[in-house]
Order: structure tokens, then C-alpha cells, then sequence
């Protein structure tokens, strides 16, 4: 990030003993997910869980800021960025934004950062940062030694052997009701996933704030529904670019 981060620009939320984003990923014109949008009026927010509260304190970018891919090309979305940091190249794309989430937040609270190839082989983290490295073999991953220890070359090499349908298969549980934190996964090749930062209800009506990224890889971003931001939960959400059925609808796993 610029010079101009501001460790004083983080949300109130965080001041309650629930862990936050980086305050590297807040600039001096964003502000948190929870400010940008407000549960609508009459509705009321759904408990959430540490990870939840987590996603309401992600920096949001001010209106005026473009969705752009990897390389820099502007993307024509009604969305608002999520300034969530991107490995290099075209890999950080819709599973692996939600990923890169989950892997984030587990990595600032100490949890152990594990998650899974499309061929159901675990890929953890501890094991790359002993300095291990995935490689293909009959369809499998094997480890051997490495080099690279970093927290990118982790994220780069779970980003090449993971996707939507490993999200779906090996790392998520089916869902019955919306949570912040859950996930809507389509698994397959390419498949689609996106995350739901919260949720609100009023009676009956049922109300998300959704997340995504896309093809190609590109910025993190909430994706404007017709609801003042929020799309109505029917169950499933009416995604005009990809439809999310109520069957879609996953939890983590861990």
C-alpha cells in the first residue's frame, strides 16, 4: 500500500476484541465494509462469527475506484473494490479470491492454514513454509524440497491445484441458511463461487451483501445488488452474470 496507510483509519469494530483485517490493507480513503453498507432499514444483522465480524471490517474503496484485472485493464462492474492484496499473474481469480479470504483470516488469528487440490490431496501451509513444494505425480501431489518460502508462493501454488470444485467438494459443508462467511460454490471447469460478506433479515425477507472475484483474475469486489447493495436471498440470489441457487449454498468446512 501507499505511504499514507493510516493505522487509525481501522474500524470501531475492531476495538472489541474481534480480530480485524491488516490495517496495511486500509488507505486513507477507504473504509469498512460495515460503514459502506449499513443493514437496510427495518432489517436486522444475523449473529455472526469471528470470521464474520472479520469480513465486516474489510476495507472498501471509495465509489469512484474501477474494478481492474491483474494487469491492470478496468472492468465495466456495477461493484464496489474490496483492496484484498493479489498474487502476480492470473491466478487469484472467483475460489480463489474466497480462498485467499479464508487463508488470511486464519493465518492473523493463528489457526492452521490448510486447504485442498481438486485431487482431494491437503495442501497446508506448514508444510510449504518448512520449506516443501507440491509437485504432480500420478494424478497427485507429492512434496518435495523447495525454496521459496513466502506467504505469495504458498497462495500462488494453492491458487494453480485448487478451484471451485475442490471448494466445493473437499473444503465446504452444505449450508441451510445464509451466514456471513458462507459461500454460493458451483464446482467445475471454470464453475463459480462467491462469498456472502453479510447477512440481514426482516420477517420473512432475507437480505445478502456478496463478494466476488472473477475471470480473469481481478480486484475483490462487492458486487452492487438492486437492494441499496444487497440482493434478496429467494433462496439462491438472481446474479444477472451467474445465477446462485439455494443448493449452492456452503459452509467451511474448518
Amino acid at each position: 500500500m501507499s505511504g499514507d496507510t493510516m493505522w487509525w483509519w481501522l474500524p470501531l469494530i475492531a476495538l472489541a476484541g474481534s480480530p480485524s483485517p491488516p490495517a496495511s490493507w486500509y488507505t486513507r480513503d477507504s473504509v469498512s465494509l460495515e460503514e459502506a453498507f449499513g443493514v437496510p432499514e427495518g432489517f436486522t444483522r444475523q449473529e455472526r462469527d469471528a470470521f464474520g465480524r472479520w469480513l465486516g471490517g474489510l476495507p472498501v474503496a471509495p465509489k469512484e475506484v474501477p474494478v481492474r484485472t491483474h494487469d491492470g485493464r478496468r472492468v465495466a462492474h456495477k461493484a464496489r473494490v474490496i483492496p484484498l492484496p493479489m498474487v502476480s499473474g492470473d491466478l487469484q481469480q472467483c475460489a480463489d479470491s474466497a480462498l485467499r479470504l479464508r487463508a488470511e483470516y486464519q493465518r492473523q488469528v493463528g489457526q492452521p492454514v490448510t486447504f485442498h487440490a481438486t485431487s482431494g490431496d491437503p495442501m497446508p501451509h506448514a508444510l510449504w513454509a518448512s520449506g516443501q513444494r507440491p509437485v504432480v505425480q500420478n494424478g497427485h501431489l507429492a512434496w518435495t524440497d523447495g525454496g521459496n518460502r513466502s506467504w505469495e508462493g504458498y497462495l500462488r501454488s494453492l491458487f494453480m491445484y485448487a478451484g471451485t470444485a475442490s471448494l466445493e467438494v473437499h473444503d465446504t459443508v452444505p449450508a441451510r441458511t445464509p451466514r456471513a462467511g458462507d459461500l454460493l460454490v458451483q464446482g467445475g471447469y471454470p464453475g463459480h463461487a462467491v462469498v456472502i460478506l453479510d447477512v440481514a433479515t426482516r420477517g420473512s425477507e432475507t437480505r445478502v451483501l456478496i463478494g466476488e472475484g472473477y475471470m480473469p483474475a481481478q480486484d475483490f469486489h462487492v458486487e452492487i445488488g438492486p437492494l441499496d447493495g444487497w440482493w434478496a436471498w429467494q433462496p439462491g440470489i438472481a446474479l444477472p452474470h451467474w445465477p446462485m441457487g439455494a443448493d449452492d449454498l456452503r459452509r467451511w468446512a474448518r
